[in-house]
């Protein structure tokens, strides 16, 4: 594959909440995983399980977790914008990404002082979580090069959501949950609202450009304002005022 081919795709990658209830092959849920399983991983541990869930009243159990958290959370929740998760009941497949945090004692580890041990335990979660986003990436982009659509469901290491998840589907008490992606195909062929940051405003050459630096008020006005919120999707750019 050269690069614009697979710029290609990474362009087309895109969050799908609209589906039909075509099926996914389970020859299809395995090329997937295959592209997770290549994953770079901290110290060549892979330290990721994954759960496919297709029997249909294992799904729909599953769904009605996924939305019974999502009215939790819209009750809940501060300056965060919860999307219905009613689409998911025209999903046949669920991906559940799990981490085995067991395998941060592979990563740099010391003892030497409290400073250094802090230090390196904070090191180890960092390459714990980076190790699994790298498969959840590959999950996607291999999903779409297949024509799937999919969407990325954070919040399943919420900690009600994660022990209703673990009971219903059996996953040992060890392992985190740390996602949830529904595999299916999407009727809605329109082009994505979300556009990337210009590169100039994001690229720092050599040394950090802080005249480039989002400052706390543009951030603030991202976090609290839906309408800079929504240009900012179109656009990615934050407006001047």
């Amino acid at each position: 594959m050269n690069y614009e081919n697979l710029m290609s795709i990474i362009k087309q990658r895109r969050t799908m909440r609209h589906y039909n209830t075509e099926p996914i092959s389970l020859e299809n849920v395995m090329k997937v995983l295959e592209a997770a399983r290549w994953a770079p991983s901290g110290n060549n541990s892979q330290p990721w399980e994954f759960v496919a869930v297709r029997e249909e009243n294992k799904v729909h159990q599953c769904i009605e977790i996924l939305i019974e958290q999502n009215q939790r959370l819209r009750e809940k929740s501060l300056n965060f914008r919860y999307a219905s998760k009613n689409y998911l009941w025209r999903v046949s497949t669920l991906l559940f990404v799990c981490g085995d945090p067991r395998f941060k004692q592979s990563y740099p580890q010391s003892n030497a002082s409290k400073e250094l041990t802090k230090m390196f335990r904070d090191n180890s979660d960092a390459i714990y979580l980076q190790s699994i986003t790298a498969a959840i990436c590959n999950v996607l982009l291999a999903a779409t090069a297949l024509g799937m659509a999919t969407v990325w469901i954070t919040g399943t290491h919420e900690s009600i959501t994660e022990q209703q998840l673990r009971e219903a589907l059996n996953i040992p008490e060890t392992l985190d949950i740390i996602c949830c992606i529904p595999l299916g195909y999407s009727p809605d062929k329109r082009p994505s609202l979300r556009t990337p940051r210009p590169m100039e405003t994001l690229v720092h050459v050599d040394t950090f450009n802080k005249n480039k630096w989002r400052t706390d008020h543009d951030v603030e006005r991202f976090i609290k304002n839906k309408t800079v919120r929504a240009k900012f999707y179109k656009t990615g750019r934050l407006p001047e005022k």
